[in-house]
């Protein structure tokens, strides 16, 4: 038995009726008891019609909770390379042999395409600083990136 699951085993319901006196009324009422797979026990009171709706809810989420899942087949997309894959393309085709600063950068990826904001640069080439692909010089009080 699942421990997750909490079903209720239709067999050991009981049902039955008593009539209440409401004033001049009286009103036919219905009680259901119900006991779970793992022992709650449940008590339902009210008219037979609300019993019975209730009863149809449950058995309509026990369908759903034993119905097998279905997993969706997932296909590996093609993906567009990311920003430090661009910027080790221009490493490996040279354009760090000498400094060059990010605005650059930038528009040497938007000669071929890639428009990338500034911002977005600068934390992607202090990466690869970390990973010492490149290195940081400090120019003319600005900063340029290099080759290591």
């Amino acid at each position: 038995m699942n421990a997750t699951k909490q079903s209720l085993n239709l067999t050991t319901i009981f049902k039955y009726a008593s009539i209440a006196v409401f004033g001049y009324y009286e009103v036919l009422m219905a009680n259901a008891k119900i006991e779970t797979e793992n022992g709650t026990k449940i008590q339902i009171e009210g008219t037979p019609e609300e019993i019975a709706k209730v009863m149809d809810l449950y058995k309509k989420g026990k369908e759903k909770e034993e119905r097998p899942k279905e997993f969706k087949k997932f296909t590996k997309r093609t993906t567009s390379p990311t920003i430090a894959d661009l910027i080790r393309e221009r490493i490996a085709e040279g354009f760090f042999d000498k400094p060059h600063g990010l605005a650059e950068l930038k528009a040497g990826l938007e000669e071929q395409g890639h428009f990338i904001p500034i911002t977005t640069l600068s934390g992607c080439i202090l990466g690869l600083i970390k990973n010492k692909e490149l290195r940081r010089l400090k120019q003319n009080d600005r900063w340029c990136y290099a080759r290591r």
